[in-house]
């Protein structure tokens, strides 16, 4: 995923609650989930890892998301956040669980989007059931940085 330099727009404090949200799940479905796996070690044919997992990512992206809102729409980020978890409610198995997670995963990230997203990294693989090398983990800190700048230039 190549991130060209900040592309936020200027109408994005503008932007309504929903279209925040819809330009998120937008977003969501064009994210690049195989790197997240590979960097796991997880391969292609690890069906059971990859279901386990896929809740830990979208947890991830919308706390990644959330930060960049704080950043990007200070004002309206809390709406459209709550709007998001609250359109889960219908799509999601186990709702309850889901929320429980999402919200831990949101406690494993930096406060502010430039922090370092090592902390987070060693918590995406503990999750995973790994003790990651040095080299995995930094891996790991730059795609979430990835992602996280991926959607903040591109909320609107």
């Amino acid at each position: 995923m190549r991130v060209p330099v900040t592309v936020v727009d200027a109408q994005a404090d503008n932007a309504s609650p929903e279209a925040l949200v819809t330009t998120f799940e937008s977003l969501l479905e064009e994210t690049d989930r195989g790197a997240f796996f590979g960097l796991l070690g997880i391969g292609r044919f690890s069906l059971s890892r990859k279901k386990s997992m896929l809740p830990v990512f979208t947890a991830l992206c919308t706390g990644l998301w959330r930060l960049a809102l704080q950043r990007a729409v200070p004002d309206g980020c809390e709406a459209a956040y709550a709007r998001y978890l609250d359109s889960l409610w219908p799509k999601v198995k186990d709702a309850d669980a889901y929320m429980v997670l999402v919200r831990d995963m949101a406690g494993h990230l930096p406060e502010r989007g430039d922090a370092d997203f090592t902390p987070t990294a060693r918590e995406v693989f503990r999750r995973a059931g790994r003790e990651p090398a040095q080299a995995e983990l930094v891996g790991m800190a730059l795609f979430l940085r990835r992602l996280y700048d991926y959607f903040f230039n591109h909320l609107m």
